[in-house]
């Protein structure tokens, strides 16, 4: 009797300590901290826009100095400096919305959800060009108490333009 109490006692607590360690009992995200991310995305997304655009200060109030960068039909761009480069070579924004669809976390980690829409100016197109999409982005507290993305993927949800039709074989000459 004693040893299949023993036997419970000790299921018992590895059973609440996993469920501690799975629920991450004191460690949600906090309503502060979720409200830092959600001050974050609304000041970077200031810098953007016209009449401020600047895609550098936009990098440095957002991403961590060593963010990665998974965009869509490209290879990953890692670092503060690359991804400044990424997004000023992508052309100018005139209309850009991000829309947090979910803001979760634990401790010093979280990740965001959200839907954007956005209007931009490619390099060497004369017309601005409308985009919507989504993406998921891991948010990390830095040393100073501030918030920094880490890891931010993206893709749109417009598909993307039809391949040109395969050239037509030059016609073989007939022979008598």
């Amino acid at each position: 009797m004693k040893r299949a109490a023993l036997r419970l006692s000790v299921a018992g607590l590895a059973c609440a300590g996993l469920l501690a360690c799975h629920t991450g009992v004191g460690g949600h995200l906090s309503e502060p901290d979720k409200d830092a991310i959600r001050k974050v995305v609304e000041e970077a997304t200031r810098t953007v826009l016209p009449p401020v655009s600047d895609m550098d200060a936009y990098v440095k109030l957002y991403y961590a100095d060593d963010a990665k960068v998974l965009p869509p039909n490209h290879a990953t761009v890692t670092g503060r400096e690359a991804i400044s480069a990424l997004y000023r070579s992508s052309g100018s924004i005139q209309e850009y919305k991000l829309t947090i669809l979910a803001l979760e976390g634990r401790n010093d980690l979280a990740y965001v959800h959200s839907a954007y829409q956005m209007t931009m100016t490619p390099p060497g197109v004369a017309e601005p060009v409308g985009d919507q999409g989504k993406g998921v982005e891991i948010w990390k507290k830095q040393r100073d108490g501030s918030w920094k993305v880490i890891v931010d993927i993206f893709n749109s949800d417009v598909p993307a333009p039809a391949p040109p039709p395969p050239a037509m074989p030059a016609p073989t000459p007939a022979h008598d």
